[in-house]
C-alpha cells in the first residue's frame, strides 16, 4: 500500500457514496496513521571506520512499508504522500579504540548534508562504545532523503554483534 496524506471527503450532490468510497475516506487514511514506524534498518555485517565521518550502509531492513530505501545510495527518501514530522533514532557502536578513547558520535544526514548529531558518547580505554538517540525532523514527501553516519575520533570498526549493531529508525509522529 502506498502511503497517502488524508484527504477531505467530497460529497457531490445526487451521488451516494460507496463502499470503496468509505475506504478511501476511512481506511486508508487510518492505516497510514496505524503503520508508524515508517523505516527500520540494522547494520549487521560491522565495517571499518576510518577518523571523521563515515556513512552507513545498512545491509539489513527490518521494516520499510512504503518503499523509500536506496540500498545504492544508502539514503532513505521519504515517500510521496508521507510529508511529515519524523521521529529519527539512531544508534551507533564501535569496537575496542586499543590504546586510547574513542569519541563516538550518531550524525543524521539530509539530503547528503550534515543535518544534526542524535547522540555522542566517549569510549572507554579496551571497550567497545555505544550510542543512541533521537531527533525531530521535518521530511517533504518524494523529495527529502536521510542517511546515517558514524563520526569516530580513531580508525576503528563496528561490530557484528547482536545487540551492537548501528542502527536507524525514522517514525512519522504528525503533520
Amino acid at each position: 500500500m502506498a502511503g497517502t496524506d488524508a484527504a477531505a471527503p467530497n460529497f457531490i450532490a445526487g451521488y451516494s457514496p460507496v463502499t470503496a468510497d468509505f475506504n478511501g475516506y476511512i481506511q486508508a487514511p487510518f492505516t497510514f496513521l496505524t503503520t508508524k514506524v515508517v523505516f527500520r534498518a540494522q547494520l549487521q555485517g560491522g565495517m571499518s571506520l576510518a577518523a571523521g565521518f563515515n556513512h552507513v550502509t545498512y545491509d539489513t531492513i527490518l521494516e520499510d512499508p512504503y518503499g523509500g530505501w536506496s540500498s545504492g545510495a544508502g539514503t532513505w527518501t521519504c515517500p510521496a504522500g508521507c510529508s511529515g514530522w519524523y521521529s529519527v533514532t539512531m544508534s551507533a557502536w564501535t569496537n575496542s579504540p586499543g590504546n586510547s578513547a574513542d569519541l563516538i558520535e550518531a550524525v543524521l544526514y539530509l539530503n547528503g548534508a550534515n543535518y544534526t548529531e542524535t547522540t555522542a558518547d566517549w569510549g572507554v580505554n579496551g571497550h567497545a562504545t555505544g550510542t543512541s538517540g533521537s531527533v525531530p525532523v521535518a521530511l517533504f514527501g518524494g523529495s527529502d532523503a536521510i542517511s546515517g553516519y558514524i563520526y569516530s575520533s580513531t580508525a576503528v570498526g563496528v561490530p557484528a554483534t547482536n545487540g551492537q549493531y548501528p542502527t536507524i529508525e525514522a517514525v512519522w509522529i504528525s503533520l
